[in-house]
């Protein structure tokens, strides 16, 4: 039957070649329709595949929403097996989302990047819901990337295939047609489906997918001049009845009513129309490219023939011209630069970022990095680029939405060691300055931390800063040995900083500061001597480098974040407070406090790397060094060793052991983990470390350690849930059981 139905089409189309060759004594031009349909539409590529093994290539096309896709890389110049493995190896995931990896986040961002449950943008304007799920950050960079070759031509019919594309004008209900402009405009208005997308304003219009109204536009191809036109639809059809029994079938089917009713016009006027069996696929699922673009092949392959055969009979009446090779145009020169949408951050900041300028040389690597650069600023909600020709000058223009001065961000925490408490964060931009970066990090507890930072850049990048720190912590230790009493003691920690930043790409910053410090040690048991708080105030001076590089700040797959740092210090007073007495102690009336200069170099490092079927592999390692210290005199040469969050700045991470359990002052250490992912977000985690260290207060022998444990972790609305048990197993005596327990809920101050 298939077969008669072909020989008759091929009978039709010859004579139609023959009739189209007399009439306008020219070789006939072929259309092909691409229609929307979500991932659905890379079954397209499969059509394509057959139609050019055939011989046949299409004269003109035009495509709707994914189709515009797939019809406008493809009229640049990718070949059906480049869309194929583009599509295949897109990270479809990342794409249609607006996020960014942690590590294109500039460093000073990244401790607020993706670390909150909310946040609300503090502003005198009236506040406004989204008007689609995603922006299209990503989707509008790959785009931009992909059609770069293409960033000179602004008349479609230009380009080496002559393309068009339709979208939905929301404000007028009426369908826009694209036939000039900025390619990746074109293609991410066309497939802005409603609710998932926001809409791309264009002009005086608000634009949406194109398959709301015109899901295959067949009626602009012949507009176009194609003679002979194929179609390849793969959007919706309409529900049975047994489809119609929920509200969402229901919903779905009202939705789609205005673009089935026009496909049943539009392809009356095409000579084939292929529609692929797609309907045990989801259009909103893309991780199915092979098998999607293999069923458009399938379904394209019993016209092969007729395609081969419409193409000799095309070649016989006259050659097709050769499309023009674009794909190699890699550089443009920048004549001027325009900035679009910037109230708050000023011209010279974003021009500062970019570092380009007029009669720079540019190729699309390096202005997706620096795209990237300016996004992770977190200055914006969007912020994409575009090249607009005009004259004989190239025109790059710069258009941002963004984001408030200030943002208030609230989380909640928990964990073994600082029990429940909320994070409120305030962060303020061009406060005083701007060239000001203003933060306010709290955590409301019992064990309460505040953090309060402000930078003041001192360069044109913003790479270069002068900061000024105040912080204060209040946090329980364990156990802790003073004149000869042991408990539980509060350790609050004051300080005022100072310091130089300097940024080094995206991942590295190295500071030098100058603080003065106060550190006081407040027992929670009840002293024989009568003891209510010890005081140590010093001054310190401290080198530090950091480096984080990666991908996600929960859940990492890949990068490494570390830090390395030189410090001294100097205790220029001492206080001893008893149910007695007060005291104040200074370098002329030591008492036992220990005046002398102390130093120290430490450092730390977790590497992660993906592993096979959702595994992750991570190696740590930490080493501590300090000089001229003991356990009462110099407190600040103190590091914690124990459990498996850092409570302060002075934690080391150690499984098997209580959160600041164990007082060191030299360490060297090793551990690997692997986190597994059991299903969806959800994590095995198997942990292990040794390590030889110096207990301080005690003599020079080592202390050995090493701890295992396992648990699990999920990824939730508050943030990464962690619980598990661990072992701990020490060459000296502890004063807690091995085998312990360990709890996080929420995001980290």
């Amino acid at each position: 039957m298939a077969t008669g139905i072909l020989t008759v089409a091929l009978v039709f189309f010859s004579s139609r070649v023959q009739s189209e060759a007399q009439s306008i004594n020219k070789r006939p031009r072929v259309g092909l329709a691409l229609s929307g349909g979500g991932s659905l539409g890379m079954a397209h590529v499969g059509v394509l595949k057959v139609m050019e093994e055939a011989g046949l290539r299409p004269d003109v096309i035009s495509g709707v929403s994914m189709g515009s896709i797939i019809g406008g890389m493809y009229s640049i110049g990718y070949s059906p097996d480049s869309l194929h493995k583009i599509l295949r190896t897109t990270d479809w995931d990342f794409i249609l989302s607006n996020k960014i990896p942690e590590n294109k986040v500039i460093f000073t961002e990244k401790y607020n990047f993706n670390n909150s449950a909310m946040s609300l943008p503090v502003t005198t304007k009236k506040l406004k819901l989204p008007s689609g799920l995603i922006n299209g950050q990503q989707i509008e960079s790959m785009l931009s990337f992909y059609a770069w070759p293409a960033a000179q031509v602004n008349d479609f019919s230009k380009l080496p295939v002559p393309f068009t594309c339709v979208a939905t004008d929301i404000k007028t209900i009426r369908i826009v047609e694209f036939t000039k402009g900025y390619l990746p405009d074109a293609m991410r208005a066309s497939m802005a489906v409603p609710s998932i997308f926001t809409p791309v304003r264009i002009d005086t219009a608000i634009l949406i997918d194109g398959g709301l109204l015109r899901n295959i536009a067949i009626g602009e191809l012949k507009d176009m001049g194609a003679d002979i036109v194929i179609g390849s639809y793969t959007g919706f059809h309409l529900y049975d009845v047994d489809e119609l029994e929920s509200m969402a079938g229901i919903m779905k089917q009202i939705g789609f009513l205005n673009s089935v009713t026009d496909y049943a016009v539009q392809k009356k006027m095409a000579d084939v129309i292929i529609e692929p069996y797609l309907k045990d696929f989801s259009s909103t699922v893309f991780n199915n490219a092979d098998s999607i673009i293999q069923r458009g092949y399938n379904a394209a392959l019993p016209f092969r023939d007729l395609f081969r055969r419409l193409a000799d009979s095309l070649d016989n009446i006259g050659p097709q011209p050769v499309p023009e090779y674009i794909l190699d145009r890699e550089f443009y020169r920048i004549d001027s630069i325009e900035i679009h949408g910037n109230d708050i951050i000023s011209d010279e900041q974003i021009t500062g970022v970019l570092d380009i300028h007029s009669g720079s040389l540019i190729n699309k690597h390096l202005l997706k990095d620096k795209i990237e650069l300016l996004y992770g600023k977190s200055w914006f909600e969007k912020v994409s680029y575009k090249l607009i020709p005009a004259n004989e000058s190239l025109i790059l223009r710069i258009e941002c939405i963004e984001k408030p001065n200030a943002i208030i961000y609230g989380s909640v925490h928990y964990d073994n060691g600082l029990g429940p408490g909320i994070i409120l964060n305030l962060s303020v931009r061009n406060l005083l300055h701007t060239k000001n970066f203003f933060d306010f990090n709290s955590y409301i507890s019992t064990y309460y931390r505040y953090r309060l930072k402000n930078t003041l850049f001192l360069d044109r990048n913003q790479k270069l800063g002068l900061t000024t720190l105040l912080y204060m912590d209040n946090t329980s230790v364990p156990v802790v040995a003073i004149r000869g009493e042991m408990g539980r003691i509060y350790r609050r920690h004051y300080k005022a900083e100072m310091s130089f930043d300097k940024s080094i790409g995206l991942n590295n910053m190295m500071n030098l500061s100058v603080s003065i410090e106060s550190l006081d040690h407040i027992p929670k048991y009840i002293s024989l001597l009568g003891l209510k708080r010890i005081s140590y105030n010093y001054w310190s001076g401290e080198f530090h480098y950091y480096i984080n590089s990666l991908d996600n700040k929960h859940f990492p797959r890949k990068g490494n974040i570390s830090q390395f740092s030189l410090g001294t210090s100097k205790l220029y007073s001492g206080d001893v407070k008893t149910s007695r007495y007060e005291n104040t102690f200074r370098e002329d009336y030591p008492d036992d406090f220990l005046f002398k200069r102390a130093y120290r170099v430490n450092g730390n490092f977790r590497h992660y790397f993906p592993g096979g079927s959702g595994t992750t592999f991570s190696v740590n390692g930490a080493a501590l060094f300090s000089f001229s210290n003991d356990s009462i005199s110099s407190p600040n040469n103190y590091f914690f060793l124990g459990g498996t969050t850092a409570v302060t700045d002075r934690s080391v991470e150690m499984t098997g052991f209580h959160q600041n359990e164990i007082i060191i002052d030299k360490l060297a250490g090793i551990g690997f983990d692997a986190e597994i992912e059991i299903a969806g977000n959800f994590y095995l985690n198997l942990m292990t470390d040794i390590a030889v260290a110096h207990e301080s207060g005690k003599d020079k022998s080592p202390t050995y350690l090493a701890g295992y444990g396992i648990g699990a972790s999920y990824m939730t609305v508050i943030g990464p849930v962690r619980a598990g048990i661990m072992h701990g197993i020490s060459s000296a005596r502890r004063y807690f059981s091995g085998i312990k327990g360990y709890i996080t809920i929420g995001y980290n101050f």
